[in-house]
């Protein structure tokens, strides 16, 4: 048995642990050993790497989601004033209680229809 051959035994044969292991021993990242091999790949074969590391593609769809948010809270906010000045100006020409009656609906429906276009223009709001 050359395994055995190269461990030390006691006199029951059980292995007898020569290296020194230290409470505030902490192996090497994953990371950091992929990070020594890059410096040696071609850019091609690390892109491959991280693709292929579950917690980068973690972090790239965490860094999406947050971006997407970002976006869709932006275009909000640019669009509000601009919606409100148009139902302002087409409910100028009505009367007070018709003008009012459809500005409400436009309002509740106005969330839904600029989901739905985010949707169909494929960035739907998280």
């Amino acid at each position: 048995m050359k395994y055995a051959e190269e461990l030390s035994l006691d006199e029951e044969g059980i292995p007898i642990l020569t290296d020194i292991v230290r409470d505030d021993y902490e192996p090497e990242p994953p990371d950091m050993r992929l990070a020594r091999r890059a410096s040696d790949m071609a850019p091609r074969e690390i892109a491959d790497e991280l693709l292929g590391n579950e917690s980068f593609r973690k972090q790239i769809e965490e860094v999406a989601a947050t971006l997407t948010r970002s976006v869709c809270q932006q275009m909000e906010e640019a669009l509000q004033p601009v919606l409100e000045q148009a139902i302002g100006m087409a409910l100028n020409d009505n009367d007070a209680i018709s003008s009012e009656a459809v500005r409400q609906q436009l309002e509740s429906a106005l969330p839904d229809m600029v989901a739905e276009a985010l949707q169909v223009s494929g960035d739907s709001p998280e």
